[in-house]
């Protein structure tokens, strides 16, 4: 530098604003892993000489997004913007392609694994749906396995966001609940049987910023209705063994985007 031997002024701003703004030490230190060396190290090594104490008593170095197998990075010239992403996908399809990989690796950018992304959101949001038309109830044995799967799943989410934010582990732990409060609802499970398991999944969903918003079309309320009479009306046809005419209306609904799930109990439907 102009003022002697020594390292660039950006690692002693570092330190300045940190003991300025908030104190001589710290909790938690992050940014990507390609700062590591030669800017933390400095930032360590000139605060604790001047301190005589730790600067920071956690580090959190996040890994790069890759793209084609190089880092992304403006000066490349091959960034996804947030801004181009969110105008194909959601919010929460991104959140969980980040949360599916630790924080601490890189993640390469591609349509495989957005794709991922996107099916693990539709498993997570199948788990909030109603239960099915004319559902009596659940037997026992189901509720009781719910019941387990619930504490299960809580105590195994905080475990593995202790283990250094284990966030690929915690949303395991979820889709073994989504799995059972499924396999509950397939047996009947009533609204108000299922309805603490959604509310534990919604929360715990909540730690990971996901907000598990279902897909509607525009003007969707409005065509409920008539969405309803033409399962009545494809039930009719399966009721006089007229196939065809049915797979006609289901094919023609989900060109719509609009899914039909056939059960024991009933037909229930959502948005694609």
């Amino acid at each position: 530098s102009p003022w002697g031997p020594g390292r660039p002024g950006w690692h002693i701003e570092c330190s300045a604003m940190n003991l300025r703004h908030l104190g001589e030490q710290i909790d938690i230190h992050g940014g990507g892993n390609d700062l590591i060396f030669p800017h933390h190290e400095n930032e360590i090594a000139q605060t604790e000489s001047l301190t005589g104490k730790p600067f920071a008593r956690y580090w959190v170095h996040n890994g790069m997004l890759q793209l084609g197998g190089e880092k992304m990075s403006k000066s490349l010239g091959n960034l996804v913007s947030i801004e181009e992403f969110l105008s194909k996908h959601s919010a929460d399809a991104f959140r969980i392609m980040l949360l599916n990989s630790s924080y601490r690796g890189p993640l390469t950018y591609n349509d495989e694994i957005v794709a991922q992304a996107e099916r693990a959101l539709e498993r997570l949001q199948s788990a909030l749906r109603p239960a099915l038309p004319a559902a009596a109830g659940a037997p026992e044995p189901a509720l009781k396995s719910l019941q387990t799967q619930m504490a299960a799943t809580e105590s195994g989410f905080i475990e593995a966001m202790d283990d250094d934010f284990n966030s690929a582990g915690a949303l395991a732990h979820l889709f073994d609940l989504v799995r059972t409060v499924n396999q509950a609802r397939a047996e009947g499970a009533s609204d108000e049987q299922l309805q603490p398991a959604q509310a534990l999944l919604r929360r715990l969903c909540g730690v990971l910023g996901l907000r598990l918003e279902e897909k509607t079309a525009q003007g969707g309320g409005a065509a409920e209705p008539f969405i309803q009479l033409l399962i009545e009306l494809r039930l009719e046809l399966r009721k006089q063994k007229l196939y065809p005419l049915s797979d006609l209306v289901r094919n023609r609904l989900a060109e719509l985007g609009v899914i039909l799930e056939d059960t024991k109990d009933g037909t229930s439907w959502r948005w694609q």
